[in-house]
């Protein structure tokens, strides 16, 4: 890596290609933001790509141009780099892109922007939506208990959703019967019994195996 200054280039946008394996997603509302940001404001970071045109950092700002239909495209072309080190280096960039943020920091300056912007640009252009735009221009002492409900309220029925789906997706997978009975071994004697007992449970059940078992169990339960 000898070079320390690398000179941006424009080049067709078909020939960038996406990294198959690349570890950061790009939902459609994160290149819908991109691309309203890159149509109001411009390219304030170019792609950059390896020597084939695989692209290391700049994925979702591939796609925006291409929701834009731009045909040309800022890149930075790192020829210097071998494969593995071109690899690398997109994973690193996916893994220290910075996520948290000093949200009064950002109040403040939405705040002054909201009063010296011409008209020009509008707030929602720069990715914010319009709850937390609301959050962060109004009076925190008026702002309405609905936008914390509303989101909590979506995230605990989110998650039950979830939670259901990934009951559901492992409920036919086989289980070991000790881990269910709570023991795993028993003796000639009990097995015996046992397997006396259950004999007797299918046959008035009219159920086999376990679902036999099920149903003597709960029908116990249920009669305490």
């Amino acid at each position: 890596m000898s070079e320390t200054n690398h000179a941006i280039e424009i080049v067709d946008i078909g020939w960038l290609k996406e990294y198959e394996a690349n570890a950061k997603k790009h939902p459609d509302d994160e290149v819908a933001k991109l691309a309203t940001s890159i149509e109001k404001f411009g390219w304030t970071a170019p792609i950059i790509v390896w020597k084939d045109g695989v692209i290391i950092a700049g994925h979702g700002r591939r796609k925006a141009a291409l929701k834009l239909g731009l045909k040309k495209v800022p890149v930075i072309v790192r020829r210097d780099l071998t494969k593995a080190q071109a690899d690398a280096l997109r994973l690193a960039d996916n893994r220290v892109a910075g996520t948290q943020y000093d949200q009064a920091a950002i109040q403040i300056e939405l705040q002054r922007l909201a009063d010296e912007l011409d008209g020009s640009f509008e707030l929602s252009d720069m990715g914010f939506t319009d709850k937390e735009l609301d959050f962060s221009l109004g009076d925190l002492d008026e702002i309405s208990d609905d936008l914390f409900v509303d989101d909590i309220s979506g995230a605990v029925e989110t998650q039950k959703e979830e939670n259901k789906a990934k009951v559901e997706a492992v409920d036919d997978t086989a289980a070991p019967v000790g881990d269910a009975l709570g023991f795993k071994r028993v003796t000639i004697e009990e097995s015996r019994r046992l397997k006396g007992l259950m004999a007797q449970i299918e046959t008035r059940s009219g159920k086999s195996g376990v679902q036999a078992l099920i149903h003597v169990l709960s029908a116990a339960v249920e009669d305490k």
